[in-house]
Parts: C-alpha cells; sequence; structure tokens
C-alpha cells in the first residue's frame, strides 16, 4: 500500500467532507484513498448509488481540493462545475475514466445548423466515437468515387477502427498502415485473407508518405483518409501532396482554444505525446485545410476528431455559420487535476 494513499485513508477533514454527500462516508474516504483498486458501490444521500473505482482518482482530487472546478455528488453522478463561470457545468460518470457524461456541444447558442445535423448523425460500431455515422452522412452527400479508404494507425483493424465499417459492411478497398508490431500482427491476422485491403507495418513520414500510397495504388481521389498518430498528424497531412481524398479525418489537441494556432515542434513530437501540448490545434488544422483547399464541417461531440471536405463538392453542405470558434468542442477525456483545457477538462 503507497502511504500516500494510506494518508487518504485516515484524514479527518476529508471524511467530514465526504459526510455531506455519502450516507457511508467511511466508505466514500476508502474509494477516493485510491488503496482498494476493485468496484466500490457508494450510497449517496440522496438515495442513489454511485459506482467508482481507483480511475475516479483526478476527479476525487478535485472533489477535495477544488483547484479548477467544484465537484458535487448529484443522482449517482460526479457533478463538475468549472470555477469559470464562462464555461458550462456537465456531469462525469464514475468508473469511466473521468468522461464527460451525456457531453453537450460547446456553442451551444449558436451551433451552425451542419454541425447540428451531423452530431445526430453520430454513431460508432466499429469506430471509437461516432466516426462510422459521420463519415457515412459525408458519403451521403458528396458521392463515391472508388470506394477507397487510407487509415493510418488502424491500430488492430477492429477497435477504435474508422475503415472497418465501410470494409466489411459497404465492402469497400483499404489501404492500412501500423507502426506498433503487436497491433499489426492482429491487423494481418484480421485481413490475411480479404483481398481488397493492402497492409503495411511503418512508420509514415513526411519523406515517404506520397510514395507509401503511390506503392499501394491509392486512387489519387480517394474517398477517405483517416489520420491517427497522436503527434505529427499535422505535418503528414501538410505532406501529402499528389492525392486528394473527399474526406478527411484527424485528431486535433481540443485541449487548445480555438483561437490558439498551436502546431507543437517537429522536434517535440514525441516527447509531448498525450500531453496538452500535443499535435496540433484546431485553428491550426483549420488553417492548413484551407492552404490545401478543404473545409473544416465538424468536431465530434467528444472533442477527438475534425473532419474535413474537399472544396470541389462543399457546394453539397450547408456551411453557413461554420468557423473555428463554432466548431470548436473541448476534450471529454483525461485528468481534470492540473489540465490546461479551457472547460477544466481532458488532457494531463
Amino acid at each position: 500500500m503507497r502511504l500516500n494513499r494510506l494518508s487518504k485513508l485516515f484524514n479527518l477533514k476529508r471524511l467530514v467532507r465526504l459526510q455531506n454527500d455519502f450516507s457511508t462516508p467511511f466508505k466514500a474516504l476508502i474509494a477516493s484513498s485510491g488503496v482498494i483498486s476493485k468496484k466500490i458501490e457508494l450510497l449517496i444521500r440522496d438515495n442513489t448509488k454511485m459506482s467508482v473505482d481507483r480511475s475516479d482518482l483526478p476527479v476525487w482530487s478535485e472533489y477535495f481540493s477544488e483547484k479548477n472546478c467544484k465537484v458535487k455528488i448529484e443522482n449517482g453522478l460526479f457533478r463538475i462545475i468549472p470555477l469559470d463561470k464562462n464555461y458550462p457545468e456537465y456531469f462525469i460518470k464514475g468508473c469511466s475514466g473521468a468522461m464527460t457524461y451525456h457531453p453537450e456541444r460547446w456553442a451551444q447558442d449558436n451551433t451552425p445548423p451542419l454541425v447540428r445535423e451531423l452530431q445526430k448523425a453520430e454513431w460508432g460500431r466499429f469506430s471509437q466515437h461516432g466516426e462510422d455515422g459521420v463519415v457515412e452522412y459525408l458519403l451521403d452527400k458528396v458521392g463515391i468515387n472508388h470506394k477507397f479508404i487510407v487509415e493510418f494507425g488502424a491500430h488492430d483493424g477492429l477497435n477504435m477502427s474508422n475503415s472497418r465499417y465501410l470494409i466489411v459492411e459497404k465492402g469497400w478497398q483499404a489501404f492500412l498502415i501500423e507502426a506498433d508490431p503487436t497491433f499489426y500482427r492482429q491487423l494481418n491476422e484480421l485481413y490475411k485473407n480479404d483481398n481488397n485491403v493492402i497492409l503495411r507495418n511503418c512508420f509514415v513520414t513526411k519523406d515517404n508518405i506520397n510514395q507509401l500510397f503511390r506503392d499501394a495504388g491509392t486512387p489519387q481521389d480517394f474517398d477517405v483518409l483517416s489520420i491517427d498518430v497522436d503527434g505529427p498528424d499535422y505535418y503528414l497531412w501538410e505532406a501529402l501532396t499528389e492525392f486528394t481524398p473527399k474526406i478527411v479525418i484527424v485528431e486535433y489537441n481540443s485541449s487548445k482554444s480555438p483561437t490558439d494556432d498551436y502546431v507543437v515542434a517537429e522536434d517535440k513530437i514525441f516527447e509531448l505525446g498525450a500531453t496538452k501540448d500535443e499535435g496540433a490545434s484546431l485553428l491550426a488544422f483549420y488553417n492548413l485545410g484551407k492552404k490545401k483547399g478543404y473545409q473544416a464541417v465538424y468536431t465530434e461531440l467528444y472533442g477527438s476528431n475534425l473532419f474535413f471536405v474537399h472544396d470541389s463538392v462543399i457546394d453539397n453542405f450547408n456551411i453557413e455559420g461554420i468557423n473555428p470558434t463554432t466548431l470548436y468542442q473541448p476534450p471529454q477525456f483525461g485528468e481534470l487535476s492540473g489540465t490546461a483545457a479551457p472547460s477544466g477538462r481532458g488532457y494531463k
């Protein structure tokens, strides 16, 4: 048992704080200490129950310290109240790794019509969040050229996949790249008998990206590109000069505000991975898209992916009111304590 957890277990001040919210404050103290890793069921004073485990420690930290926000216990949920009143309240469900419960659109008062439509279209069968539904909606508007998708990193091809639904349900061809050898073995096992899927186990770089696409026989105006490599995404899309997919999906750093034109320095890409300074901000990607002939049209509710449509088909959409501020969605994930996210959520 770690000593810091032991000190939290015998902390009278914390016990008094918990008495305000829980019918079983000592049990809540044990849960908030992290001494026990398994799931603990707590009884709240409003007669509802809350399930928590060690993944909720960042929320408990805010509950006791209130550095970034106030945390109250209501209806079996953590109610998060940012100290900055410019930002809305939200709820987090226990045992969820500090994920927002029922996230809402950030710019609720001026959400563009297209964003509202795409928000309703979110659903995921294989994708991590709502990407499957968003891509299907966009393809229905822009039409399909080749039934061809490129995805890197493709992970194991099954979980958190933006290509799997199109491959197995729509009969698409795909070029999938994964650098991690373990995930690639799983990816290869999944598609070893599928002649429609081309696989590569390699790192994509600025120097090889166009050649990799050429070697795979990728059509110049293929349909969907999904980039998820946790760091150099901006530089890789910038370097892709020989191909113009209709739809592009990238991960943006949602801990940066919509007015922050931020791109991680190339020599810091891997050092700053999975921190508040990884990747590139929404504004940086928005501007890059403009230079490359793309219009950003959507950010999913989770605050992770940004969707672009090529200018050649943008007339199929109503882009009224769309700009970095109305598109912006803050991170609905990560640690609360010490975050740089404007909302007090997301990223270490």
